[in-house]
């Protein structure tokens, strides 16, 4: 094993032990520093110009959108910082890729598509609540309040405050904040559910939700519902990360300050918040040319 490779492993193992970071995140940057790794001389020191040169090289290449590019830009960058702060300076200190990145507009569902996928997502038994099958509370929990799907799975019900509709959520970079419900019904759902939980002999430290199977529900699991269930609802395609849009969409559009939605969605920076305002634009501008109020009058 090369000595890079070695640093490597000791930071993957850092960043999943010491810093907390998602399992995606972790994939993704054994994946774009082993690719690094496998690109660089075998033997010979590591130089500016040779991490230089990988740059341009990802930079360049045809096969990997411009997210792609960024993302793996930025997991050597932070690799270098960590564990050769040097060598990270003397390659990033004054010189910059240049890459267009398009914009791209976080895509948010329509009302009416929402309402569809509620209403068809409700459990087939009297008090609206299934153990097994939570479809409906999860789709609800991630539209009102932004949760991930990572996020969502990952509560436990000691997690939950049934008297105040808050949920305890620890985010990316093992940040903690506090989610609330704010509607009645998703809040006296939730607190349906704990109680069922608690009647079936489920700790406090048991998950929140699981899957038929009796097992806590996993990511995966819930998208492959989503997306039988959008099919089946004669919808688009529609990811677990899309009730996260349509949640920062609609609290913006329904005059929800911005600083309230970044805590709300556990974003680090407001620039990441502040995309979300282009939807609500959008939508005011869909709204304002669907009433054209000057209509009759010019």
């Amino acid at each position: 094993m090369s000595e890079l490779r070695s640093r490597i492993d000791a930071y993957i193992e850092k960043c999943r032990d010491v810093r907390r970071l998602s399992p995606h995140t972790i994939i993704a940057y054994e994946n774009d520093l082993y690719q690094f790794d496998a690109r660089l001389p075998a033997l010979g020191p590591i130089t500016r110009d040779l991490v230089r040169e990988r740059l341009i090289a990802i930079a360049q290449d045809a096969r990997l959108a411009p997210p792609s590019i960024r993302r793996k830009i930025a997991s050597i960058r932070a690799f270098l910082r960590a564990t050769n702060e040097e060598l990270a300076l003397e390659t990033f200190g004054n010189w910059r890729l240049k890459l267009k990145s398009p914009k791209r507009l976080p895509k948010a569902i329509a009302r009416q598509e929402l309402a569809t996928l509620l209403e068809n997502s409700r459990p087939d038994i009297d008090g609206g609540n299934d153990l097994e099958n939570p479809t409906h509370l999860c789709l609800a929990l991630m539209a009102s309040t932004g949760l991930r799907v990572s996020e969502l799975c990952a509560v436990r019900i000691c997690d939950v405050r049934t008297a105040t509709g808050e949920i305890k959520v620890n985010g990316k970079g093992a940040r903690e904040r506090i989610v609330m419900i704010a509607n009645s019904r998703v809040r006296q759902n939730v607190a349906v559910h704990v109680a069922n939980l608690e009647k079936a002999d489920h700790g406090p430290s048991a998950a929140l939700f699981y899957n038929r199977r009796g097992r806590p529900m996993t990511p995966q699991c819930l998208r492959l519902r989503l997306h039988s269930l959008a099919r089946k609802s004669r919808l688009n395609r529609i990811t677990p990360h899309m009730l996260r849009h349509t949640a920062a969409t609609l609290l913006l559009e329904g005059g929800v300050d911005i600083r309230f939605v970044q805590r709300l969605l556990g974003h680090a920076s407001i620039a990441t918040t502040q995309i979300y305002t282009h939807v609500s634009d959008a939508a005011l501008r869909n709204a304002l040319e669907r009433a054209d109020v000057m209509r009759a009058l010019v």
